[in-house]
């Protein structure tokens, strides 16, 4: 289609695409980044919960994911959310723009869950309600076909929410479930060992399981990697799930050789170097290759004949090119 002709299709349909927003007249343009900044202000810069540490919902949310609650992932949550919307952009910025008062609709749900968040100092509430402003905004001045390219990166934003009790609950258990995996297995295979409580004890030498050895960060740094990972790799939303819910396995599992590896230096005759510098370097050098290799072993297993279909259609296209290379 020629260029005249786009701009027919264009001025028919109502807008421009997103790559010309900025040569959009500039009463819409100053309406479009007021509004922006307006939401900027609001999230960032107000002080909307002055009883709170961080005062501003960014400063809270800023606090609240700390180590010490095993949260300290949330804080690079909107440095990924930016890269995405820039992925985004740059996937979209051709798309035609096709303004949706039920973008509106959207929006105003997201507004509301800030309204009652500042009446009622709950500062979760207004980060429940971002996605929906995120969404809402970009449907109202886009429309669904580019809105919908930011519904993931604004539920990502999840990520960065403290969940009060989660910690307690998921510590405890994954921290019981990898002291006895160690111990049973240890047993099987031949190792002296003796346990109580959470510490493990072998060749005169004890290892404790501590709250930060369960894996409650490694699986929540897991969980975000894995929901990037199925998002930008898989299509079918039952596989996307999938590969998501297997981050849970698999960190299990990392966590799991992480923390045998020690008690089998510490068998070795290696306790002091296993319990501190291969301790502090096991999360790089085994659990995330090993997890990982998990995430890739079940997107091979779930595309596998996918891939089959396009490596045949590849070979016959080439046969077929060779035939007719051959025959001229």
């Amino acid at each position: 289609m020629s260029r005249s002709g786009r701009h027919r299709q264009t001025s028919e349909e109502g807008g421009g695409n997103l790559g010309e927003v900025f040569t959009l007249p500039l009463p819409i343009r100053t309406l479009v980044f007021a509004s922006f900044g307006f939401l900027l202000i609001m999230y960032v810069f107000y002080p909307a919960f002055p009883t709170t540490e961080g005062k501003t919902l960014a400063g809270w949310t800023w606090y609240a994911c700390n180590a010490k609650a095993n949260f300290l992932h949330g804080r690079f949550v909107p440095i990924a959310f930016g890269v995405m919307i820039w992925l985004a952009w740059k996937e979209t910025k051709n798309e035609i723009l096709k303004p949706s008062y039920w973008g509106g609709v959207i929006l105003f749900l997201g507004l509301i869950f800030y309204v009652v968040a500042v009446r009622t100092i709950q500062p979760r509430m207004a980060l429940i309600g971002m996605p929906f402003v995120v969404i809402g905004f970009t449907y109202f001045l886009c429309g669904f076909g580019i809105a919908r390219h930011v519904i993931f990166p604004a539920f990502f934003l999840w990520f960065s929410i403290p969940v009060p009790g989660l910690e307690a609950v998921l510590t405890g258990n994954l921290q019981t479930l990898i002291t006895r995996s160690c111990y049973h297995v240890g047993l099987f295979v031949g190792m002296d060992l003796t346990s109580s409580g959470a510490t493990i004890s072998i060749s005169g030498s004890s290892v404790e399981i501590a709250e930060g050895c369960s894996g409650i960060r490694s699986l929540m740094a897991l969980t975000m990697i894995a929901a990037v990972y199925s998002h930008y790799t898989q299509k079918p939303l039952w596989k996307k799930a999938i590969l998501f819910t297997s981050s849970l396995p698999l960190a299990i599992i990392g966590n799991f050789f992480r923390i045998f590896t020690i008690l089998v230096l510490t068998q070795l005759g290696f306790g002091e170097f296993a319990k501190k510098t291969y301790h502090d370097w096991a999360g790089l050098l085994l659990f995330f290759p090993i997890t990982l290799a998990g995430l890739y072993l079940f997107d091979y297993l779930l595309n596998r004949k996918t891939r089959k279909r396009k490596v045949k259609r590849s070979v016959a296209r080439t046969r077929n090119l060779e035939k007719e290379t051959m025959s001229k």
